[in-house]
């Protein structure tokens, strides 16, 4: 048997990494803001693919934000 180490996000998944733990919180504290800006006329990338990378890209840049201070 062997032991691993793992991250439990509030909402109860496992990640491996502690980035992809970060990035999960940060995608659902800021779940509903950041769809209503993909969904308003503000944003120019309107097809799927492109609304997935601008999401990642907003959630990257909130976990940036918040690790700069």
């Amino acid at each position: 048997m062997k032991q691993i180490k793992a991250f439990v996000t509030e909402d109860g998944k496992i990640h491996a990494t502690e980035d992809d733990a970060k990035r999960h919180e940060m995608a659902l504290s800021k779940h509903t803001i950041i769809d209503d800006f993909l969904n308003s006329d503000a944003n120019p990338y309107t097809a799927t693919p492109q609304k997935s990378i601008a999401r990642q890209s907003i959630i990257n840049w909130e976990i940036w934000k918040k690790d700069a201070k």
